[in-house]
Parts: structure tokens; C-alpha cells; sequence
């Protein structure tokens, strides 16, 4: 009853502090709540680790200056009315309920933010585009940090980011400078030169561990519980009764003996022990970019630019774009880019579905033996290949604001690796009662467009109703895709991981 007090309190003292501090700021929080402070959240039901909980969402948000904070508490509340202690109970899980906190934003002298980061990309996005450190979220949060600003030579600027403050596995960097800003040449004062660098100091750290005993779920009998990790362990003394009814029912067998029989005799048996973080190899890797930008012109109604970049993974092939293009015309942003790969090098390395691709498990359907594999062995898949990337985002109307990418390369075998994004979102202003409507899909590295689902594929989409007041009846919905066997094929419900939540959330 006194940590039901404690958890409360805590909730009540964050909500309340915010709420005080409303008369000194003058700026809309990044939640969009209309003012300086804004309170968002919900309720609902959700599903983790196989057991259902009563979900409350608080989500208060305050903004003043280019200071902003925001933060997302979850309450899971059990079948007995219990709060879900292992989200309490570790300093961690305190630091994980901040959602953001930010100052100012790229451009600025000085800029930074702390939390969770829907999307992230570096220079011209061979090294990282559209990375998240939010995929699992909320079932797994992660506390990321970016921090950059000008520096007073030539125009540059610096930026550094981690996508886990915790961890630091994944870590990344920019550096740009200008220089021949001072030289009062109209086309080029403004041409800019990069560089990009992005390492993961272990991809294996990529699988996941839901109990957070060191054991990946996949190496785990007992994913959710944190005192076991193997059936052998557990069932030890089951063992020694049959290693007695073996070789003496009559009289004891002392341990020694046990021991000798269990780890040298019976290997098979051994074998079902499940390997820890610890015991599978470490795996970084590195990947960085030069690059080039060159304003042409920039008018209030049409801007166009060039641009190029050269990446490299560390130990693999390169990368090249160029020439690259990019344009803002009328309701028309696009991008187009001539691509040229040597053989074992992929694009945008850390992209949107990186923590789910850091490491994968693959199956024996033989041996039932299970084996990691860190995305950089996939590498050796990727044969030269050359082609173009474009994409173009559009607001309709002022109803309907759609974003489409489209690569295809192509080989000299004139095999092809395709990939598409799309995403499409109502002005739901239009329509009455209508909050919120959009759905996502992506799929990479395709020949032909003939399966839905692939491991390099997701879908997601969330749609809002207004109930009244400031209430909102929200459903979430997202699915993507593991080849847990490496048939190459996704079958069956264990290799479609579905994330679906359904509540309210109200707004003020």
C-alpha cells in the first residue's frame, strides 16, 4: 500500500509542478495543447508478457521559452488492482517516464533534446535516415540524447547523439562547416561540406531482454521472469532423481558424480543451456560519410539544391550519391538521387527498423539450434548494384498530406533491390469528429513487389475520434516481421510481432 501511495504522489507532484509553472512560460508545448502547459493521457487496456493490464496514460507537457519538458507516465494496473512493480522499482524506471526534454532545435546556437526520438537522420541519410530509438516503445523505452549548435569559425556546427543514455551502444555525429561563407560569392557562400559517423558498439545488445537478466528472450525459457533463464536450472533436482533411478535407486550418489554424468556424459542435455549477452559475441560496427551541399536557388515559392555524399562501412564497401537533387515547389517538397553501392554496403545503415534488425535469431529447423546474427553479416548479400532514390512529400488540398520514397538498384546481373515508404494522414479538420488518421507501410530490399510481409517490412497507423470535450477515442495499431527460421518466408504468429492498443486519451 505505501509504494501504491509513493507511485501515486509521484504522478500527482509531476502534474501539479507543471501546472504551477504555467503563469511564466509563453510558448506551445511540443504536444500541441494550445498554451504553455498542456496535459495529455488516457486510459485503456494493453497486453505485455502475455498478462492484460488496465493501462492510465499521464502525459503533461510544458513549454516556455525554447525550453520544453514532457513526460509520459504508465500505470499498469494487474488483475488483483496491483500496480505493476517492475515498473517502479529501479531508478531507471524513473528516468524511462521522461518523454522529452528539449532546447531550441537545429539552426539555433545552441539545441538539444533528451527522450524519445520518432525520427532521426544525419547529412543526406546514406549513414543514418529515419532512425527511432522509440520502435518497442512503449513496451521498451529508451532515453536518447542529441546535442549540437554553431560554432564560431566559418560556420560550423557540430551535433552528437546516443540513442540510449543508459547504454551508449549506439552513437552518432556531424560536423559541417562553410568555407567560403565569408567570401561574398552568391552561389557559393552557402556551400557546405559534412561529415557523418554512426557506431554500434555491440549489435547483438539489439535482441531483446524483457526481464532484464541478461538473457535474450530468444535464449530464454522464462523471458518473463527474471530469477530463471533455462529449464535446466530450474529443474535441476528432477535430474538428479533420474541420474539416482539410473545408476543406484538403492543408496545416494554424491554430487560429484552427478556432475561428471551431467556436463561430460550427457552433452545433449548441456546443450539446452541457454547462452547469456555475455556468452555471444560482440559485434560493432561503423559507418561514416562525407558530403556536399550547394544552395542554387532559394526564392519564397521555389528553392532547388544540390547535393552529394560518400559513405563507407567500416570493414565492408561504399557508397555514393551523386548527383543529388532537392526541391520545394508550391505544395511539392522532392528529392531525387542518382545511388552507386559496391558490393557488401546498404544504405541508411540505421534506419527505421535498425533496433529490430541489430541482431536476429535464426532456427535449425533440424537441430532446433539457435543461432544470433548481428545485420552486418547480412551484408555479404549485397552485390554491386547502382539506380535512384527519390521521394516526395505533398499536402493536398489541405487534406490529405502524403509522403512517398522509392528506391530501385539494380545489378549487373540486372537483379534488382527495391524499396518503398509511404505514408498518408488526413486533415481531419474536415471531418467531424475525426482527430487523427494515418497509416504508414515500408518494405526494403525486394526484387518484386510480391509479398506483404517481409522482415524488412512494417505497417502502422493510428485513427482518433473525438468523444467529446477534450476525450479522444484512440486506437494504435503496428506489425512487423521476424524470419525466426530463415526460410525467408513469414509464417505462422510467432514471426509477426502485432503491437494494437485501444483507449481514451483526452487533451487539455
Amino acid at each position: 500500500m505505501l509504494k501504491r501511495i509513493m507511485l501515486f504522489s509521484f504522478v500527482i507532484l509531476v502534474s501539479f509542478s507543471l501546472l504551477y509553472a504555467q503563469d511564466e512560460v509563453t510558448t506551445e508545448p511540443e504536444g500541441g495543447g494550445g498554451g504553455p502547459f498542456s496535459m495529455g493521457g488516457g486510459f485503456g487496456t494493453v497486453t505485455l508478457g502475455g498478462y492484460t493490464y488496465t493501462q492510465i496514460k499521464l502525459k503533461p507537457e510544458l513549454a516556455f521559452g525554447k525550453f520544453g519538458i514532457g513526460l509520459d507516465v504508465d500505470l499498469l494496473i494487474d488483475s488483483n488492482g496491483d500496480i505493476r512493480e517492475s515498473d517502479w522499482d529501479q531508478f531507471d524506471d524513473y528516468v524511462n517516464k521522461i518523454y522529452y526534454i528539449r532546447y531550441g532545435q537545429r539552426g539555433d546556437a545552441f539545441f538539444g533534446r533528451i527522450g524519445g526520438f520518432p525520427s532521426y537522420t544525419l547529412g543526406h541519410g546514406l549513414v543514418m535516415r529515419d532512425y527511432t530509438n522509440m520502435l518497442r516503445y512503449p513496451d521498451y523505452r529508451q532515453i536518447g540524447v542529441q546535442l549540437g549548435g554553431k560554432l564560431p569559425f566559418m560556420g560550423m556546427t557540430a551535433e552528437v547523439f546516443t540513442s540510449n543514455v543508459v547504454e551508449n551502444d549506439i552513437l552518432a555525429g556531424r560536423l559541417t562547416i562553410q568555407p567560403l561563407s565569408g567570401s561574398g560569392i552568391p552561389l557559393l557562400q552557402g556551400f557546405t561540406l559534412g561529415g557523418t559517423v554512426a557506431h554500434d558498439a555491440n549489435q547483438i545488445k539489439g535482441l531483446v531482454d524483457t526481464d532484464d537478466d541478461n538473457y535474450p528472450d530468444y535464449f530464454d525459457d522464462y523471458p518473463y521472469d527474471d530469477e530463471w533463464h533455462n529449464e535446466v536450472d530450474k529443474n535441476i533436482n528432477e535430474y538428479i532423481e533420474y541420474y539416482k533411478e539410473i545408476n543406484d535407486p538403492y543408496q545416494m550418489i554424491d554430487t560429484t558424480g552427478f556432475h561428471e554424468w551431467f556436463y561430460v556424459t550427457s552433452p545433449s542435455i548441456e546443450a539446452k543451456r541457454n547462452p547469456s549477452f555475455s556468452d555471444l559475441p560482440e559485434d560493432d560496427i561503423t559507418v561514416f560519410a562525407l558530403d556536399y551541399t550547394l544552395p542554387i536557388i532559394t526564392q519564397k515559392l521555389f528553392t532547388l539544391g544540390h547535393y552529394a555524399e560518400a559513405a563507407k562501412i567500416d570493414g565492408h564497401g561504399m557508397g555514393f550519391i551523386f548527383p543529388g537533387f532537392y526541391s520545394k515547389f508550391l505544395i511539392f517538397d522532392l528529392n531525387l538521387e542518382f545511388r552507386m553501392f559496391e558490393e557488401d554496403f546498404a544504405p541508411s545503415f540505421f534506419d527505421q527498423l535498425y533496433d529490430e534488425q541489430r541482431a536476429i535469431v535464426v532456427i535449425d529447423t533440424t537441430t532446433g539450434l539457435k543461432t544470433a546474427i548481428p545485420k552486418e553479416d547480412i551484408l555479404v548479400l549485397r552485390t554491386k548494384s547502382q539506380g535512384w532514390y527519390g521521394s516526395l512529400t505533398s499536402n493536398l488540398f489541405n487534406f490529405l498530406t502524403l509522403t512517398a520514397a522509392y528506391e530501385d538498384m539494380y545489378g549487373e546481373d540486372n537483379d534488382h533491390y527495391r524499396s518503398i515508404w509511404g505514408k498518408a494522414g488526413l486533415n481531419t479538420s474536415a471531418i467531424p469528429k475525426l482527430s487523427k488518421a494515418e497509416i504508414g507501410y515500408y518494405q526494403t530490399g525486394f526484387d518484386k513487389l510480391e509479398e506483404f510481409k517481409t522482415p524488412g517490412a512494417m505497417i502502422d497507423g493510428k485513427l482518433s475520434y473525438a468523444l467529446g470535450g477534450s476525450a479522444h477515442l484512440v486506437g494504435v495499431y503496428q506489425e512487423r516481421y521476424i524470419d525466426l527460421n530463415g526460410d525467408g518466408k513469414i509464417k505462422g504468429k510467432d514471426e509477426t510481432i502485432k503491437t494494437v492498443s485501444m483507449g481514451v486519451e483526452f487533451q487539455f
